[in-house]
C-alpha cells in the first residue's frame, strides 16, 4: 500500500493535512529538497504540478 509521507511546495496557501508540508523558495529549490527527500527516505518523489511535489513510500 502506498502513502504519502511528504510534500513540497512553493505555494503556501495550497497544502494542509496530515503530511509533513516542506516549503521551497522556486522551483529548483522544490526540484532539490524533493530529490534530497527522495534518497533520504528511501521513497519516489512524484511531481504533481509545477508547484507541487508529493513523497510516496511504496514499502
Amino acid at each position: 500500500m502506498a502513502r504519502i509521507v511528504g510534500v513540497i511546495t512553493t505555494d503556501i496557501d495550497s497544502v494542509k493535512g496530515g503530511a509533513p508540508i516542506f516549503f521551497a523558495k522556486d522551483r529548483e529549490d522544490l526540484q532539490k529538497i524533493s530529490h534530497l527527500l527522495e534518497k533520504v527516505m528511501d521513497c519516489t518523489a512524484h511531481e504533481v504540478n509545477a508547484d507541487l511535489f508529493i513523497i510516496v513510500d511504496r514499502h
